[in-house]
């Protein structure tokens, strides 16, 4: 892709898109959180650039992108496994960038938390305790249908999953502004 052909739009969204990747990533190391302060303006900002830069298209791109960010971690925010600001922070870049970008940051993003979390987990010396209990509850899931508990945690240390993500947001905007789209197409590459 020509970067000089980017239009000031996208210009602008990308540099939004970079500056809040970095501070919810810095906050979220910081103290845990990813503010409401960062989430809810960036979501507006989205919605305001391309509904007075591409009119009601615009408008139904950065809705769509806020609904599909917001949708990817409602479940897992309602069971506890994540928290508000995650959620909030991938409908910001939904709301910036659109659906499909915002699904696959998504998925960068949460390959790399798990790599960071074996990475941490190893160096803690709780891997291993961690595949334990992970095998345990499959078993106990699959084989004998039982509806167990999982085990006694290996490790309480928080991870900050806003930093995995932050990552994948900027892999999917250097594969957008290098290949044209945020993913890595197979087709014709074989």
């Amino acid at each position: 892709m020509d970067l000089s052909s980017l239009e000031p739009r996208d210009i602008t969204v990308n540099i939004l898109l970079v500056l809040t990747a970095i501070v919810g990533a810095f906050t979220d190391a910081r103290s845990g959180k990813i503010y409401n302060w960062l989430t809810f303006p960036v979501m507006l900002m989205g919605l305001v650039i391309h509904t007075g830069l591409a009119g009601f298209e615009g408008l139904k791109l950065s809705i769509l992108g806020l609904a599909v960010g917001l949708g990817i971690q409602f479940i897992p925010w309602t069971v506890g496994l994540v928290k508000a600001g995650d959620v909030k922070y991938l409908g910001a870049a939904g709301a910036l960038k659109g659906p499909i970008f915002v699904f696959y940051g998504f998925l960068y993003g949460a390959a790399l938390f798990g790599v960071f979390a074996i990475i941490a987990l190893s160096l803690r010396g709780d891997l291993k305790k961690s595949l334990t209990n992970i095998r345990e509850l499959l078993r106990s899931w699959v084989i004998l249908r039982a509806d167990t508990e999982p085990g006694e945690p290996a490790s309480q240390a928080y991870m900050p999953w806003g930093i995995s993500l932050a990552v994948g947001y900027l892999i999917a905007l250097a594969l957008e502004l290098t290949l044209g789209t945020p993913y890595w197409i197979l087709q014709g590459r074989m």
